[in-house]
This record gives structure tokens, C-alpha cells and sequence, in this order.
């Protein structure tokens, strides 16, 4: 009972609770980023046959969309690793697995713009 009244006065947890949302956020955002990037490549293709420089180009800007969610989520494994260890608390844990969906909604974001 003691640790949820710490909780609720603890500034740095507020908004945690949320985390899972935002995971889904970054989810959705994967797949908008994804679709923009291969329309914008498909709209500068403009219909004309394609060559393999352009395969190449278009693979590698495909390819850049999931490398921000592929390091959150190596990070957020490292974290839960270390909590798992009891060498960070869980309370460090929930804050960071927070920001780390903020970082990567922000990344996608401009990623898109």
C-alpha cells in the first residue's frame, strides 16, 4: 500500500502507465513510415521501367524505417536483462521503457517529415 502512495507522488513515473499505448504508437508509426517512404519512391518512379540502381535506393531507404524500433527494442531488452539481475530497479525500468517510445515516436516523426 506504501509503495502505491510513493508512486503517485513519484513526478518521474507519472505518465508510465501509458507505456504500452505508446508502444503501439511506434508500431503504427513503423508501418506510416514505411508506406509514405514507398509511396514517395513509388511516385518518383513516375511509371518508367525501373533499374537496378533504383532497386538499390529504394531497398536501402526501406530498409533505414525499422532500424530506429530494432535499437529501442535492444535497449529495452538490456534493461529488462538488468532488471531481471537486480542491478537497476524497476522503477528506472518503467522511466526508461517510457522515454524509449517517446525517442522513437519523435524518430518516426521526423523520419516522415
Amino acid at each position: 500500500m506504501e509503495s502505491r502512495a510513493l508512486q503517485g507522488n513519484d513526478r518521474a513515473l507519472r505518465g508510465t502507465a501509458a507505456t504500452p499505448e505508446l508502444w503501439g504508437a511506434v508500431y503504427m508509426m513503423l508501418v506510416f513510415a514505411l508506406l509514405s517512404r514507398a509511396l514517395h519512391a513509388w511516385n518518383r518512379l513516375e511509371g518508367q521501367p525501373i533499374e537496378l540502381g533504383q532497386i538499390v535506393q529504394v531497398a536501402l531507404d526501406l530498409l533505414i524505417c525499422p532500424a530506429p524500433i530494432l535499437m529501442g527494442i535492444a535497449f529495452r531488452n538490456l534493461v529488462k536483462s538488468e532488471v531481471r539481475k537486480n542491478l537497476i530497479t524497476l522503477r528506472t525500468f518503467k522511466i526508461c521503457n517510457f522515454w524509449i517510445a517517446l525517442l522513437l515516436i519523435l524518430a518516426y516523426i521526423t523520419m516522415v517529415l
